[in-house]
């Protein structure tokens, strides 16, 4: 799992630095774009799930698991014809990855000069998307010196926050609450399609308006739409449109690259995406944290709430800081 996201990590990197490189003064749309796909590959892989691991709609069940007697009953599928699906579910997933990978290795490239100077007036449309761009190209030395980088680290990990939360525990909190798995998994698939142009609208904005109100807006909606899933949870349609809101706004996790240029130039791009996006380690780890203690010593609501207040964080840090 570790080498998954070792090479996943690489490719995002790589991919995003490539686009902004190529479309150097709208770069919020250019990784828009790419946002887009990566969100609609979360909808690919829900109704894999959905047709492929249980056709059937198996429902989950409560019962006791003598492995972790210290959580008591838990919710989990009994039907072993399920786990038995997992692992060629992942042979499937890897099929697709090479055959999507593989011609990247000769399609995405740096741009030479003179194609760079080709497309920068087919970026050049309006003063309002050229003064978005840092008068200055700082280096990544210059870069760590500032504080507004780390503004901008602490922001990226509260997105993970919200990204995990919009699109991995949506399934956990309302297990107990809604039976029908099949339709948890139209949610995942739904909310894939919310973040996908959640991803691409938030870049085209943040293009138009600028990282500082594209950060306060975005973390001012998931704020208390992550607080609002502990209620929505108990029907399913309000949930559905809850989650597809946090999902919409979790997009603006493609803004970092147009976030770093904006402040600090198209200079080592790549760089300096990868610093920054080792942000979302540390939210990763937060998140799992906060879920463990979730388990034993606070309830849901506390959990959404532990998860909202850095959002809420961050929507003030990026008005006034960035």
């Amino acid at each position: 799992m570790c080498a998954i996201g070792f090479c996943g990590g690489n490719v995002l990197v790589y991919t995003i630095g490539k686009a902004t490189e190529w479309n150097p003064s709208k770069s919020g749309a250019a990784n828009g774009v790419i946002g887009f796909f990566i969100g609609i590959s979360g909808f690919i892989g829900s109704f894999i799930c959905t047709v492929y691991v249980n056709p059937n709609n198996v429902q989950t069940q409560r019962v006791f698991d003598p492995a972790y007697p210290e959580l008591g009953n838990v919710t989990i599928f009994t039907d072993p014809a399920i786990y038995e699906k997992v692992p060629w579910l992942w042979v499937i997933f890897a099929v697709m990855f090479t055959a999507l990978f593989l011609p990247s290795i000769i399609i995405v490239r740096s741009p030479t000069p003179d194609e760079v100077c080709e497309m920068t007036p087919l970026c050049d449309e309006s003063f309002e998307v050229n003064k978005l761009t840092s008068d200055h190209n700082y280096s990544v030395i210059e870069m760590l010196k500032t504080c507004k980088f780390y503004v901008l680290y602490v922001i990226v990990m509260t997105m993970s926050l919200a990204l995990l939360t919009g699109t991995e525990i949506f399934k956990e909190l309302a297990k107990d609450t809604i039976a029908d798995d099949h339709f948890l998994n139209v949610i995942g698939a739904v909310l894939a399609i919310c973040n996908a142009f959640g991803r691409l609208l938030w870049g085209v904005v943040m293009d138009k308006i600028g990282a500082r109100w594209a950060l306060f807006s975005a973390f001012l909606i998931i704020t208390p739409a992550i607080i609002l899933l502990y209620w929505t949870r108990l029907m399913p349609w309000p949930y559905l449109i809850n989650v597809c809101v946090v999902a919409f706004a979790s997009g603006i996790f493609t803004g970092i690259a147009p976030a770093l240029v904006e402040l600090f130039g198209h200079r080592d791009i790549s760089l300096k995406y990868s610093i920054c996006l080792s942000g979302e380690l540390f939210g990763c780890l937060l998140f799992y944290l906060l879920s463990i203690g979730s388990v034993t010593l606070y309830s849901d609501l506390v959990f959404l709430i532990l998860l909202a207040v850095p959002c809420g964080v961050s929507c003030i840090a990026g008005l006034i800081f960035i």
